[in-house]
């Protein structure tokens, strides 16, 4: 008897599972092989589709069968036709080289018209197969049924997208692996004018020596970059674009609001322009300034110093009676500002403060007089801001007082004329009316007062008004006053 290799397929996993396909094949290629006096020595079988023209590139089974076949010069036997394939390009490629493989359901000696026409067939019913298919997934996805990856649960999906991912991953970096060697020796060659070598500069280099990427084509900086991470080779980048520059500042002011632009261009160990650098760092002491209600309210300058100035207005909020010196020892040796510097600070802060608690009014009195400080600026503000207390002050106490400076204020002075500071402080006197300090009245306490209520209260005057002031003589004569002459 003569030898021969047997194989058999089915094209869905369903199938295989059950065997009974695989089964009939077999029963049917060992009958023939009695009938026709052939000994089948090995078997091959493939749960795979059959169509498609790259059949030896999906299934295994197949392409070591015809191997084997080729080298031992044996025929290879199939059940039927479309169970080698259904594709015609592939059968006919098969007779051009001279394949000698036999299908059992149409005999040993069958000719190549017989296997052209049976070819065409079960390239057609397979096409009407698939149809048949797709109208049928069709209809029973209008009606709402699921099919395939959609039918399992939740977590059976959320499981195969992590093994799909892994395994994806897995390959990435075995592929990234394979061009250590070259990423490495490409990212250790010197950049533009002996700087460190960008990504694109390095991708250039890797082009020039026509070392090309896993897909065939060439090299690109992002790409590079990618499989650099991938490998886990540290390689900063050459230069930071906007948005990394502005992200890398900020984390460093967070940690270091002290940095100048030079110590923050230092921390970055990346090359970039002092202006950048100055911008960005600009911009992250603004948005400290403007979420300070304190530095906003004094008008503070926006410098290299806005952290030390918010860090002296919470220790002054905090422990008001401290000294110029204390402030500056819980600064520390991260903050080198002289000791004036910080007392100014510390009267800016009191000159600022909306409402002092009693602990910071005394501490102003007693350290932040205003021919203490230091330059004119702080000088009339303090100024200003004593007389607008004092003013506030004095509405307060003449303001249970306003009643009896309007009586007094209603009576008649001497020889008729409006009553004067001094002789309405005695008519307060003699009616025991305490003053606003608890003593007697005086002429400057009852002008303090009305001053301080606000009441308009013509002087009375003791010396004569001049000649100017005084009415016509035809006006005199009417008012019984001297006039003009």
């Amino acid at each position: 008897m003569q030898a021969a290799i047997g194989y058999l397929r089915v094209s869905t996993r369903e199938q295989g599972r059950s065997g009974l396909g695989l089964a009939a094949q077999k029963v049917e290629i060992e009958r023939f092989g009695e009938r026709e006096g052939f000994s089948v020595g090995s078997w091959y079988q493939d749960i795979q589709t059959g169509a498609g023209a790259d059949a030896l590139l999906l299934r295994p089974g197949l392409a070591m069968a015809l191997r084997d076949a080729r080298a031992a010069r044996w025929p290879l036997i199939v059940s039927r036709l479309d169970r080698l394939s259904r594709n015609v390009h592939f059968i006919t490629g098969l007779m051009e080289h001279k394949v000698h493989f036999i299908v059992a359901a149409l005999g040993k000696d069958c000719d190549d018209f017989t296997l052209h026409i049976y070819a065409s067939l079960a390239e057609q019913e397979r096409k009407m197969i698939s149809e048949r298919c797709k109208a049928a997934v069709q209809t029973l996805m209008a009606r709402g049924q699921k099919f395939g990856f959609a039918r399992r649960s939740k977590a059976a999906q959320r499981r195969a997208r992590m093994l799909g991912a892994a395994m994806l991953t897995k390959a990435a970096n075995e592929r990234a692996e394979a061009y250590r060697l070259h990423l490495e020796w490409a990212l250790r060659q010197p950049g533009l004018n002996g700087s460190r070598i960008s990504f694109n500069y390095a991708a250039e280099k890797l082009n020039e020596r026509s070392i090309e990427t896993a897909t065939g084509a060439r090299w690109t900086g992002q790409q590079l970059k990618r499989m650099a991470e991938r490998l886990g080779i540290d390689h900063p980048i050459a230069r930071l674009s906007r948005e990394a520059g502005r992200a890398r500042v900020q984390a460093i002011y967070r940690e270091h609001p002290e940095y100048t632009v030079r110590q923050v261009k230092e921390a970055i160990a990346h090359p970039m322009e002092s202006k950048r650098v100055g911008d960005y760092l600009r911009e992250c002491r603004k948005a400290a300034a403007r979420q300070s209600p304190v530095y906003k309210r004094i008008g503070w300058y926006v410098d290299r110093r806005v952290a030390v100035r918010l860090r002296i207005a919470a220790i002054w909020k905090r422990q008001p009676e401290l000294t110029g010196r204390e402030v500056l020892r819980m600064l520390g040796p991260e903050h080198p500002v002289p000791l004036y510097w910080v007392q100014r600070i510390l009267r800016d802060c009191w000159v600022g403060g909306e409402r002092h608690t009693p602990a910071q009014r005394v501490k102003g009195r007693r350290l932040y007089f205003p021919h203490r400080a230091c330059d004119e600026r702080t000088r009339r503000a303090l100024r200003a801001c004593a007389v607008a207390g004092s003013r506030k002050a004095a509405m307060k106490r003449a303001a249970p007082y306003r009643g009896h400076i309007k009586w007094a204020l209603r009576q008649p002075g001497r020889y008729g004329r409006p009553i004067s500071a001094q002789y309405a402080a005695e008519k307060l006197n003699e009616r025991n009316i305490p003053s606003p300090r608890g003593g007697r009245w005086y002429a400057n306490t009852v002008r303090a007062t009305w001053r301080a209520l606000g009441l308009s209260h013509p002087p009375a005057g003791t010396c004569r008004p001049s000649k100017h002031a005084l009415p016509s003589h035809k006006a005199a004569r009417r008012l019984g006053r001297p006039g003009r002459r």
